[in-house]
């Protein structure tokens, strides 16, 4: 074969590109320039699938044919290996290298990089299934050690949805890079994506028995006479727990601001700043450290003397303002509000605490910005989550998990929630983890492998069948 005399360019990598998704059935958008150098797959298949991917990979795209490539085209699809790396094509399978062939030939790549604060963010891939979104983003630290298995992701924005959460899913210790998983729920109005990470954190360790040194006796005597505050609204920053007021019109009583200085074992970031009975309740006010406090955190609870958690009403507030870098902050006091009405002999308590503390803040601004187009593929039906009935969700099947909607789904414990996607050949996927809470009344259940959902006869969630 003669040599061509003519130059090969990007325009020839952009035809010989199109012919060769073309042929696979991964059609380019037609609106991509050959000056448009961020160009994708929609779908990157692994290069060797087992038997069992391919059969299911022809399940999901059945008008995929077998393909012959002349030889011509073929030495020409040579050439896009090298080419292709400088056009920005990744390779998911040797990076997301956890995730089964299945999972990854359902995302499409990404490949958007920011770098701050000698860090790099890097989005991998991503999918989304009608009302979650999916995302996987890498994060490596170019010049020190600060990117460790014990990541958290604590400030971050991802456009759409009314519910998120981001995870550390793994860790690669060899390159020092960890790889997040974000989830976002809700139907995302434009196809566009957006994600943006201000706060990292690393170095987390928790710690949990604490023992907190209670004088029963004095907090007893000063219980009719213990004087408090009547907080204003606009001071509260967060609440959580099973709040027995309304937070709107109720007035909401805290005690008086740093009474004590009450340290806590172990932990020096915070200490007790008052303890006392407001009308028939035990408060206990935690004055963290304005700067490494206000990302620590934790939580107290009672034990009996046989070392059991006991199951005690409680809820906690957050409220206070503070100066920050010129910046009015709210929220460095907190406040644990516990119900021991039904506690009859409150010397035998005991209480303590369970604390994460981190050693490194890392603030920055990573950013990109992609398309995502929707894989809207999906079936629905109904559950019964208790014997009385009180708690039925809606359930939504899709490729990456099932959704539940629902009243009061907080309530639902994950760990007692178990799952099973029997497909119509027989098979089935099963799950008794992969549950998130994303928000009180939505449940995420997050499959280990891709769903081919119009291969689902059925479901059982809980034992329940539930038909779609």
């Amino acid at each position: 074969m003669g040599e061509s005399e003519k130059e090969f360019t990007e325009q020839n990598l952009f035809n010989i590109k199109k012919l060769f998704y073309d042929k696979l059935a991964m059609n380019e958008p037609t609106n991509i320039t050959r000056s448009d150098s961020s160009f994708y797959p929609p779908i990157l298949y692994p290069s060797a699938p087992s038997a069992q991917t391919k059969e299911s990979m022809n399940r999901r795209r059945k008008y995929r044919k077998a393909i012959y490539i002349p030889v011509t085209a073929a030495l020409s699809l040579c050439l896009v290996t090298g080419a292709a790396a400088s056009m920005g094509i990744i390779d998911l399978p040797s990076i997301l290298h956890f995730l089964g062939a299945d999972r990854i030939g359902i995302l499409q790549p990404v490949h958007q990089v920011s770098e701050d604060q000698g860090i790099r963010m890097e989005v991998i891939g991503a999918v989304r299934d009608g009302d979650t979104t999916e995302i996987y983003v890498s994060l490596s630290d170019l010049t020190g050690q600060r990117i460790d298995e014990t990541l958290d992701v604590y400030d971050y924005r991802v456009t759409g949805g009314n519910a998120n959460n981001a995870q550390i899913i793994h860790y690669d210790e060899a390159n020092k890079t960890a790889i997040v998983r974000f989830l976002i729920q809700g139907k995302v109005s434009k196809n566009r994506i957006t994600v943006q990470i201000n706060t990292l954190m690393s170095g987390t360790s928790l710690q949990d028995g604490y023992n907190v040194q209670v004088d029963w006796e004095k907090l007893l005597h000063e219980k009719q006479i213990n004087s408090y505050d009547i907080l204003d609204r606009d001071r509260i920053s967060g609440w959580g727990g099973e709040i027995d007021i309304q937070m709107e019109t109720d007035p909401i009583p805290v005690l008086h601001q740093d009474v004590t200085n009450i340290p806590v074992e172990g932990i020096n970031w915070a200490h007790i700043s008052n303890m006392g009975f407001v009308d028939g309740k035990l408060h206990i006010q935690i004055n963290p450290d304005n700067e490494i406090g206000e990302y620590n955190h934790g939580y107290f609870y009672f034990t009996d003397e046989q070392g059991q958690k006991l199951d005690i009403p409680q809820y906690s507030i957050s409220y206070g303002r503070y100066m920050k870098n010129g910046v009015d902050i709210g929220g460095d006091y907190d406040e644990y509000v516990y119900d021991l009405s039904a506690v009859n002999e409150l010397d035998k308590l005991r209480l303590q605490g369970s604390f994460t503390s981190i050693s490194e803040v890392i603030q920055g601004n990573w950013k990109t910005t992609f398309n995502l187009s929707e894989n809207g593929l999906s079936k629905t039906g109904n559950v019964q989550l208790d014997a009385n009935g009180a708690s039925r969700a809606t359930v939504t099947l899709s490729a990456v998990g099932v959704t539940l909607t629902g009243e009061a789904l907080n309530k639902i414990r994950m760990e007692d929630l178990s799952i099973e996607v029997h497909l119509k050949d027989g098979t089935k996927l099963s799950g008794a983890s992969g549950f998130l809470q994303l928000d009180q009344d939505l449940i995420k259940w997050i499959s280990p492998k891709t769903i081919p959902v119009n291969d689902v006869s059925y479901l059982l969630i809980n034992g329940e069948k539930v038909t779609l």
